[in-house]
Parts: C-alpha cells; structure tokens; sequence
C-alpha cells in the first residue's frame, strides 16, 4: 500500500514565503522573546522595540523617536554604547562581551546589554542575567572563603617542616619525604596567594590608583625576572621606547606583567631569548613579552586565561605553575579595558601583549 504525500503546489509555497507572511512571523517571534530588543537609529533615538523592551523601560508609541539616554542613564552603558558606535564608525571589530550592569529600577536585579551596530542603526538586546549574577557571586565567595581558610594550616605546616628539615639528625629515610612535603606546601601556598589575589581582582577589592612610572615599573619586573633566570640561562632584552606611564593600580599591574614575563622563563628551554618591551603606538602604549620557547598550538589559544586551564599538566607541574597565572592577568587587564593579545606557533615562540587605550597613558610632560 502506498501513502500519497501531499506536496505543496507552487502557488502554495508562494503564499507560506511571501515577504508579507515572513514579515508577520517575525514581528511575533520579536514579541514572544522574553528578551528586550531596541533599535536605535544613527541618532541614538528609538524606532522599534518589541513587548518585552516596552515593560523593562516603560516604553510607550509616544515614546518613538526619543533618545535611548532618556531611558538608560547608567555610565557603564554611556561608555559601552561609545566604544560600539566608535568601532563602527572606524569599520573596525569590537570584541563584543556586552555591559553587564544592574537594573536602574531594581538593584537587586542585574542585566547585560548587548548591542550591535550595522548601517547607521544598532541593536539592542537586554537580558535578564539575575541568577547567573548570584550564582557567579557564590563561586568567588567560596573560593575567597576557602583560601582563607587553608592559608593558616599551611603557615603551621609549612613552619613546623621548614624546623624539621634543619635538623641534623633527621634518618636518611625521613628526609626525601620531608622535602617532597615542603615542595608540595609550597605549591599549595602559591596556589591559595594566587586564588586570594584573583579573588579580591574579581571583587574589584578598593585599591589605590595612581600614576605608574612603566619605567620604574618594568626595570623592577627586569630585575625579579634576571633573579629568576640565574637556573635557565636565557638572554633577556628590556626595551622601552616611550617615558610614557599609565593610570591604575601598580601592585596590580605588577602582578599581571610579571606573571607574562616569568612565563616565558618557565616555557622556553635552556639558554633562550625573551625580549620585553614598552612602545608607543597610534592606540596607546603596547606592552609585549616575546621567546623563542616552546609554543602553543592554536587550539589551545583560546583557553589559556582560564582557571587552571593547562597545555601540558606534566610540564605545568614540573615548572611550580599554579594554573592562575594568565587568569590573573585576564582580569587585571579588564581593569584597563583591554584583553591579553596571544600569538604562538609551536616550536618557534610566542608573543604575549596588551594595548592600553590612550585614555589610561599618563605623560610625564
């Protein structure tokens, strides 16, 4: 037995894809998204926004034409919506993460504004990111919490294996399982300083901004990682071709360059080259760490600035990493608006860099 399958003539298929039915269907998926969506047009007004845009900001027809400012006042979406618009302007790609921001009407309530820019209009999408928002709050909570609660143990660990191994009359046989011991509590304390330093980052912990001399800043990074080179052998260049400095936090900023720095140590073999420079570009100020080491495979690019992310666990443990190094440097970089730049190829080396927009370099003139 055969089953005729209906198909669909041609005058049928023209009535189900015609532009005034498709159009229709879309203006009913735009209203049944639980999303906000606005479009803006190239003077910031309002010309459309679906249900969910009309309850957030109280959007009504006579609202048309007004300005989006009128209705979101929030500085961080004053400087996003800048930055977006400027890209645009300039055809250039904005790394487009969203503002994340809490709601005007309900502080307890967080939100992320995401837009996108084509032609003179933009985009823009608003979600509600509440949960996402808490259960992030938890994560750093427990993770600050925790490292507080392990740095004292190990101090007396740490303490009482550091007095034992000075003894002169330890037996042989204790003595490999004492130094295994204070290895490994070391490891352990430079993971728990590393987890509270990228805890009070993320928590934007108050810290005192000012001017930083890059060039005081990076002779000193120069000499802690000459001192950590005497086991490996490499050639180290320092080159800085602008007085140029930057506003923020030095302790920070110190934590993130030497963190790059004595990467390159670590992940470049015996007897290599790194060069370290400070330059200034038609952007900003650019700093780069360069080696001829060992290099990253492209597939791993993308995943290095995350929590204990790592390319080889062996070598990793082998060279004392944390795992927390370029997390740290991730998000000290936020601070700055700017993200780490990673170029590599394996068996070559790799670039690791970072462009500070001119709105954060300092003039000593």
């Amino acid at each position: 037995m055969s089953i005729d399958h209906h198909k669909p003539n041609t005058s049928e298929q023209a009535d189900r894809f015609d532009n005034k039915t498709v159009m229709t269907k879309m203006n009913r998926a735009w209203e049944a998204l639980k999303d906000a969506v606005v479009l803006i047009d190239g003077d910031d007004r309002l010309t459309w926004w679906n249900l969910a845009a009309a309850q957030l900001l109280s959007l009504q027809d006579k609202d048309q034409g007004k300005s989006i400012f009128d209705y979101i006042q929030a500085p961080e979406f004053h400087e996003y919506y800048q930055e977006v618009t400027a890209h645009h302007d300039l055809h250039k790609d904005v790394h487009n993460d969203g503002v994340h921001m809490a709601s005007w009407r309900d502080p307890k309530r967080y939100l992320k504004c995401e837009m996108t820019a084509f032609d003179k209009d933009k985009l823009l999408m608003i979600y509600d990111v509440t949960r996402l928002q808490h259960l992030e709050q938890m994560r750093r909570d427990f993770v600050a919490n925790v490292s507080h609660e392990l740095r004292t143990p190990l101090t007396v660990l740490m303490g009482y294996l550091e007095n034992y191994s000075d003894q002169s009359d330890i037996p042989p046989k204790w003595q490999r399982g004492l130094e295994l011991m204070t290895q490994q509590t070391a490891r352990m304390n430079r993971i728990v300083n590393d987890l509270l330093l990228l805890s009070k980052i993320e928590i934007e912990e108050t810290y005192e901004l000012g001017y930083i001399d890059m060039t005081k800043l990076l002779t000193h990074v120069y000499d802690d990682a000459q001192a950590y080179n005497q086991d490996y052998g490499h050639t180290i260049h320092l080159q800085i071709d602008t007085y140029d400095g930057l506003y923020g936090s030095e302790m920070y900023l110190n934590s993130a360059l030497s963190n790059l720095v004595i990467n390159a140590i670590k992940y470049t073999p015996k007897g290599g080259n790194i060069e370290i420079s400070w330059v200034k570009t038609s952007q900003g100020c650019q700093f780069s760490v360069t080696d001829n080491g060992i290099g990253i495979d492209t597939s791993h690019i993308t995943r290095l600035t995350e929590r204990f992310y790592r390319v080889d666990s062996g070598r990793s443990r082998a060279t004392g990493g944390t795992g927390l190094g370029l997390a740290i440097v991730k998000h000290v970089l936020h601070q700055y608006n700017t993200s780490l730049q990673i170029e590599s190829e394996l068996g070559i080396g790799s670039t690791f860099s970072a462009t500070f927009a001119s709105s954060y370099v300092r003039s000593l003139s």
